[in-house]
């Protein structure tokens, strides 16, 4: 919740300042909407980076991430109507990497890596692979991320 608060204060900054903008510039609709799309991938790039961070996670932590990201969803909302949300798609993808099994994790790799860093892949794979203990699966999934990266 507290990721929220703080981009909800950025965003009224951010609608206040082109609010001024505009008085002195006329502002065609498709450059506000333009410059909000940018901000709000750029945001969402923020939460991946964060969420991309954690090297251990626990099954309160992934709430939290799921919850945090809902609230600036809800937050972005109240601000502009863009649909489909620029980013949205990409971060809720990556929080459900982490609910994922063992056995679902290689395929989610393989099919995902292009959207994501190799350190945020290599974050799903610590934090999955340490709730089963397994130092041998955390290797070889770790392999296919190196492995992937080099033909990207």
């Amino acid at each position: 919740a507290v990721v929220s608060t703080q981009s909800t204060g950025e965003m009224e900054a951010m609608q206040q300042k082109l609010s001024v903008v505009s008085t002195f510039v006329p502002m065609p609709v498709e450059v506000y909407q333009m410059i909000w799309k940018l901000s709000i991938s750029e945001l969402c790039n923020v939460f991946l980076e964060g969420f991309g961070s954690a090297r251990k996670c626990t099954h309160e932590g992934r709430a939290w991430m799921q919850l945090d990201f809902q609230q600036f969803v809800v937050q972005v909302d109240k601000f502009i109507s863009l649909k489909p949300l620029p980013g949205k798609e990409v971060v809720e993808n990556f929080i459900k990497a982490y609910y994922l099994t063992e056995a679902d994790l290689e395929q989610w790799l393989r099919e995902n890596y292009m959207s994501y860093s190799s350190k945020q892949l290599n974050s799903v794979i610590n934090c999955t692979t340490a709730q089963f203990s397994k130092m041998m699966q955390r290797s070889r999934l770790s392999g296919i991320v190196d492995e992937l990266m080099r033909k990207n």
